[in-house]
């Protein structure tokens, strides 16, 4: 383990590689699971499908600017993502490992640093043999675990090759500790890298998914964010423009000017949901339905009292995946200006509307802020209770649903 610390390391410092350039094409989705035991596999509300530039350049400047950014909604919400949600992870994460701008995972060593070698306890599990493109290569499967589980800390495994010590994939969760937010069930990574050039082992393919338990309408509830990323076309060591890009002031992952957003178009015939993958869920009229039932039965059972008193309450799914109002990326362009303490959250979200006259039925309110008084299917929530919730501003609203 010291000699794929000291190699990663080394990497970083490496003076062949100066710079590089690549493109990152992701999909991001916001997906909901509601009902004691979860009994509807988790479906998704909200899919982002982006494209990204990603420049690099040594010893550890990095700028992905979102390129190219376009949604699905299938069930009326408004959810925003913390930035780095809206990126790579690059050099396999820093020494200290933070997600969610560090309101989801913070200051957790990385297994692979100093830090981390006095931190965790490591275990050979495996000889494997892995196919990356172009190459097959042997690894050794490493386990990762903390030395005390009370610790903030990664737990899971780590592949590395045989010949030079080079991390070619990683993949773990985080023990409770180093979960910041209570809400927090579980939080998974998975990072892949190829050698490109024969030398260099960069990004290739990263996984994370977020999950959130709680309440919605007083019954158990569960978000999830999914983000999958595939990085290709790399350009190494090409000068001067990756390097000055790479080394631009501000946040890291930033929308592209806009003029290079302007000659950015997806391909002709290509839609958001027809690219997810396949094990991705839709949420259908048959779910929404269950949903209903599963509602009704756990009012008859009483059960809503046993889970006000169990568990932490949601106002709507996206309080689910709260995230402060720092570095969130809103929408198409620039980032709104921070408000209050410095933060962007989700407001709006499901909501349930009372069944019409003509027949059972389910609607949801989509919501975003807007001025003045709010429109019609929303009744104004005493001063005292608004806290900042989907309710506390006027809003428009969006309607959606099925109904018999």
């Amino acid at each position: 383990m010291q000699r794929a610390t000291d190699r990663r390391a080394r990497q970083l410092a490496d003076s062949g590689l100066a710079d590089y350039s690549a493109q990152a094409h992701g999909y991001l989705t916001f997906l909901a699971q509601v009902g004691e035991g979860f009994p509807i596999p988790p479906k998704v509300i909200k899919a982002d499908e982006l494209m990204l530039e990603v420049y690099w350049r040594a010893p550890n400047y990095s700028k992905q600017w979102i390129v190219g950014r376009r949604d699905t909604l299938l069930l009326p919400t408004d959810i925003n993502y913390h930035r780095d949600h809206l990126g790579i992870v690059q050099n396999n994460f820093p020494d200290i490992i933070r997600l969610g701008d560090g309101d989801e995972v913070q200051d957790v060593a990385h297994p692979l640093s100093p830090r981390g070698l006095a931190t965790y306890d490591y275990q050979l599990s495996d000889s494997l043999r892995l196919e990356i493109p172009g190459r097959t290569i042997d690894v050794y499967e490493v386990k990762v675990r903390p030395r005390d589980e009370r610790d903030a800390a990664a737990v899971g495994a780590l592949y590395i090759a045989k010949d030079d010590g080079q991390v070619v994939r990683m993949a773990f969760s985080f023990t409770r500790t180093a979960l910041k937010d209570q809400q927090l069930e579980d939080v998974s990574i998975v990072i892949e890298n190829s050698l490109i050039e024969g030398r260099y082992w960069l990004p290739r393919r990263q996984e994370i998914e977020i999950r959130r338990t709680g309440s919605w309408m007083d019954f158990p509830a569960r978000g999830i964010i999914r983000g999958r990323w595939e990085i290709r076309d790399y350009k190494v060591n090409e000068g001067q423009q990756a390097q000055s890009i790479a080394q631009s002031p501000g946040p890291e992952i930033v929308y592209a000017p806009a003029q290079r957003r302007a000659r950015f178009t997806w391909p002709e015939g290509t839609t958001v949901i027809g690219g997810l993958p396949d094990e991705v869920r839709l949420a259908t009229d048959d779910d929404v339905r269950q949903v209903q039932e599963e509602a009704r039965r756990l009012v008859r059972a009483q059960a809503l009292q046993r889970t006000q008193a169990t568990l932490p309450s949601a106002r709507s799914f996206s309080d689910l995946v709260r995230e402060p109002r720092r570095g969130a990326l809103r929408g198409w362009g620039a980032p709104p200006p921070p408000r209050g303490r410095g933060g962007c959250r989700r407001h709006g979200a499901l909501r349930a509307l009372r069944s019409r006259a003509q027949g059972d039925g389910v609607a949801g309110v989509g919501a975003r802020r807007w001025p003045r008084a709010p429109a019609a299917g929303l009744s104004r929530v005493p001063r005292g209770r608004r806290r900042g919730g989907d309710l506390a501003r006027a809003q428009q609203h969006r309607r959606a649903g099925v109904r018999k």
